[in-house]
């Protein structure tokens, strides 16, 4: 599970590898669920706060949004990625 360290609007802050790291609205995020499987996508929002907080995102090709839960989401693998140019 990801530990939210700070939650404000549209964005929140997550310490991975001793780091503090800010992911935003609209950011590109790639993160492994606990089954394994990677999911990587744009977050169009963000809600609920701490151990509550959802992403919504629209995953990489796909027309539509999905929901997670951070509680869902393995330790230390919620990232922010560069958007790849097409």
């Amino acid at each position: 599970m990801v530990e939210v360290q700070r939650s404000a609007f549209k964005s929140f802050e997550i310490m991975k590898e001793g780091r503090v790291i800010r992911i935003d609205e609209g950011d590109t995020i790639q993160f492994s669920i606990e089954t394994g499987e990677i999911i990587t996508g744009i977050l169009t929002k963000i809600s609920g706060k701490e151990e509550k907080t959802k992403l919504q995102i629209v995953p990489k090709g796909e027309q539509k949004e999905e929901i997670w839960s951070i509680m869902v989401i393995s330790e230390d693998t919620l990232t922010v990625i560069e958007d790849e140019e097409d």
